[in-house]
């Protein structure tokens, strides 16, 4: 069994954990906290290429507060702490080398009881889940712990394991058989842990093959399929009901995806699917807003797909011969999934109650709703299951963790994400803005105020690219209102409060940033870049900046002739 260590106090030589036997270091993310001066917090990317290249692996673990101390435990900060902590958690990891596809372990470092768990707890996770998305959250505490965070789906899930990271304190002889990792040695003052490069550590056993790890690829291609919109009368409202469950249907019928559509979308039949599915085509029949007339009373909870030309008589192998189309149910499953919120665990026989993704039988046997049995006793679903905790870690999910972090984007207009004409970024519309996602630049949200300029410039295709970081409000003394800023691959938009949004970039920019921004004596940007003999030139405020070749020149409008402005010190 491999070992992990983990420690606070100074950065140890890599060299010196790796002959010492272990194989990965547990590393925090986490500033130290006031009065404290933590050597190791946070790391350094500059550490952590030292941990690879000494062959170590590297997990990021939170823990700011601490019992007893004035700054107090992280979870009893409820949501809000959870997702102020998780933003800065995950800046952090980013910046040191993290990949985006990586757990972050927050720790519960205490011997918490349920009612704290449910009352406080738990929405510390679940504002960590608005941040990082469920499926990129972990958790360190004693076994019960790990236990009601897997229970209440705010931990993400690898196969049998779970991002739980089990501590022996407080645990007894307690063991989550879920946890990934499980901290079996304690550094105290009465009983020191090893002693490595002058250090005492923490020892963990490493119980699962993916254990957070930042060097696996976890990136999984998205199935290809055509999806097409049939959509039809044969519907009905939520009325206000939160979507729990993704439920597969077999056809009993010989049917496409499309002449099943036809057929659902006639009122007078009484019955239709959010989706149909055969040979890799999807047809979207009922908008995932409505409730389609799949599972009776269990409608307005659930979103139903369809594998048309299919029977519950089916053999295993028979299944297996569709695998594309149960590598897209999958894919369609944990993309609903992420973007209603619900967990993407998969209830197979013998079922038990819960958030996730089933089929028909489950709402017959667990919910005690009607008779049917699909999708039948052969139904290959260690196979399926399989495709869905792949699916649910693909980077395009984080277009839905940073459309959870951004409710000021509103309702959501787009059924899933759309590809960009690149073939490799995806985008999302919203009622007030977009969410942009390049594996280059991760996922972003554009304000539409600033997205006109955006669409203008051709999208991520023009000058600007994809979005780099979320747009920034920007006072102004002088406006109606706050203007707007946000950074590209290919500059910054500048949109002052009531006037057109610009961009400003290289030479140009650099000078303007150089005279203070929008509050030095340029002002704001009142112009693109506009050619002129040899070079550019833009306007400001109260001036301009000329570039040619090899010189740039700022002037302050200040009657005839302008007065160039002075560089800075």
């Amino acid at each position: 069994m491999s070992t992990a260590v983990d420690f606070a106090a100074r950065l140890i030589d890599p060299a010196a954990i790796a002959a010492a036997g272990h194989s990965a270091v547990l590393a925090y993310v986490a500033p130290s906290r006031p009065g404290a001066n933590f050597g190791a917090k946070p790391i350094t990317a500059e550490y952590a290429r030292a941990l690879a290249a000494a062959g170590l692996d590297v997990v990021s673990i939170w823990q700011y507060g601490k019992p007893g101390n004035a700054t107090p435990s992280d979870w009893t900060t409820g949501f809000d702490g959870g997702r102020r902590m998780a933003e800065q958690a995950l800046s952090t990891h980013l910046s040191v080398g993290g990949p985006r596809q990586a757990p972050i372990f927050f720790a519960v470092d205490e011997d918490i009881s349920l009612a704290q768990w449910n009352q406080t707890a738990v929405e510390f996770f679940r504002g960590v889940n608005a941040v990082l998305g469920t499926e990129w959250t972990g958790i360190y505490g004693h076994s019960r712990v790990c236990a009601w965070a897997i229970e209440d789906n705010v931990v993400g899930r690898r196969g049998d394991f779970s991002w739980v990271w089990q501590t022996r304190a407080w645990s007894g002889t307690e063991r989550e058989p879920r946890a990934v990792l499980y901290q079996r040695i304690i550094d105290t003052p009465s009983n020191p842990g090893p002693l490595i490069d002058g250090t005492h550590v923490d020892v963990n056993d490493v119980l699962a093959p993916d254990f957070g790890q930042w060097n696996l690829d976890r990136s999984v291609p998205i199935p290809q399929f055509t999806e097409l919109d049939r959509l039809g009368p044969s519907h009905s409202s939520r009325d206000g009901a939160r979507i729990t469950n993704f439920l597969l249907h077999t056809q009993e019928g010989n049917g496409t995806a499309e002449s099943l559509a036809a057929y659902l979308n006639n009122p007078a039949n009484g019955v239709s699917y959010h989706y149909t599915l055969r040979d890799a085509i999807v047809v979207r029949v009922v908008p995932e807003e409505l409730a389609s007339w799949s599972v009776l009373s269990a409608n307005p909870f659930t979103v139903n797909l369809c594998f048309a030309g299919s029977r519950v008589a089916w053999s295993r192998a028979a299944w297996l011969a569709i695998d594309d189309d149960l590598r897209i149910a999958a894919y369609l499953a944990v993309r609903s999934a992420h973007r209603h919120g619900y967990s993407t665990a998969v209830i197979a026989p013998d079922y038990h109650v819960g958030d996730g993704i089933a089929d028909h039988q489950y709402v017959t046997r667990a919910l005690g709703i009607g008779t049917h049995t699909d999708v039948g006793p052969n139904f290959p679903w260690d196979v399926f299951a399989g495709y869905v905790a792949a699916f649910a870690g693909t980077a395009p999910n984080a277009i839905d963790d940073r459309a959870a972090a951004s409710p000021w984007l509103g309702a959501r207009r787009t059924d899933g994400e759309l590809a960009t004409p690149d073939g490799v970024g995806r985008f999302a519309e919203f009622e007030h803005g977009y969410v942009y996602w390049h594996p280059d630049t991760d996922a972003h949200a554009i304000p539409t105020a600033i997205m006109t300029k955006y669409a203008e410039l051709g999208w991520e295709a023009g000058p600007l690219g994809y979005p780099v970081a979320e747009h920034t409000e920007l006072p102004d003394p002088r406006g109606t209102g706050p203007g707007l800023a946000q950074t590209f691959q290919g500059g910054t938009v500048y949109r002052r409060a009531g006037q057109p949004g610009y961009r400003v970039h290289g030479a140009i920019g650099a000078r303007w940033s150089a005279a203070g921004f929008e509050k030095g004596e340029l002002g704001w940007p009142a112009s693109d870049e506009i050619t002129h003999d040899d070079g550019v030139y833009q306007e400001f405020e109260f001036g301009r900046i000329y570039w040619v070749p090899e010189q740039i020149l700022a002037l302050r409008n200040s009657g005839d002739p302008d007065t160039p402005l002075e560089r800075p010190a």
